[in-house]
């Protein structure tokens, strides 16, 4: 993205005249009321001593200067604009093209099923940062906490994790959160980077036009996309 920053240089020195807006009492130099200036001190020069060319020369350089500035910036704003509509357009493209597909964003859900033996799973992964033991547990939609299991000593990197007997207490399927802390070399619990897998079902947009992916029951940036799976 281009930082508006002689955008808001070159305005801070023409004033507000170019919105609609009325300068006060000492406040910032404008183009008309720079030329309504000018105007006025020529009119009211001493013909003894009227004013210096060269000094007047000069105003009018500088004056010239800042105008060609705030162009050049109000092109600048008119091609990121453009830049940042081409992107968005080529971006729910891809966005569209993710329907059907498996995907891994960051979070902390995870979807539990029953297998045909009637055994609750659901995919975990974490990044884990440190190397240590490692605890995993299972919360319901209201927060309260309905599962744990030990993952035993763990080292750094991305892991899959198997839902184990954290699943055992739990008899209905559907939607729920979990956490991964791991317990370093010195004692300290560290939370780790936790994410979420899902199928991606449709696509609807935001407010502002981007792409919104709906995966089950969750609607998610398309740029929060970590990894395509499948």
């Amino acid at each position: 993205m281009i930082v508006d920053t002689a955008g808001s240089l070159t305005n801070a020195a023409l004033g507000g005249t170019r919105n609609g807006s009325a300068v006060g009492p000492g406040g910032n130099l404008g183009k008309d009321e720079f030329l309504k200036l000018l105007t006025t001190q020529l009119k009211y020069q001493d013909p003894l001593d009227p004013m210096d060319g060269k000094d007047m020369a000069a105003d009018l350089a500088q004056f010239s200067g800042l105008e060609q500035l705030l162009n050049i910036n109000e092109q600048l704003e008119a091609q990121q604009g453009q830049f940042e509509s081409l992107a968005m357009v080529m971006n729910n493209g891809v966005a569209m093209g993710t329907i059907g597909k498996t995907v891994m964003v960051a979070g902390d859900k995870v979807t539990l099923t029953k297998d045909a033996d009637g055994v609750m799973g659901g995919a975990l992964t974490a990044d884990i940062s440190a190397n240590g033991v490692a605890k995993l547990t299972l919360f319901d939609k209201s927060g309260k906490e309905v599962g744990s299991r030990s993952l035993g000593y763990v080292t750094a990197g991305r892991k899959e994790f198997a839902l184990g007997s954290a699943g055992s207490g739990i008899a209905t399927e559907g939607e729920y959160s979990y956490r991964i802390t791991v317990t370093d070399a010195s004692g300290k619990d560290v939370p780790q980077q936790t994410y979420t897998v899902g199928k991606v079902d449709g696509m609807t947009y935001g407010q502002n036009g981007e792409a919104l992916l709906v995966m089950g029951p969750y609607t998610i940036d398309f740029r929060a996309i970590v990894k395509i799976l499948a």
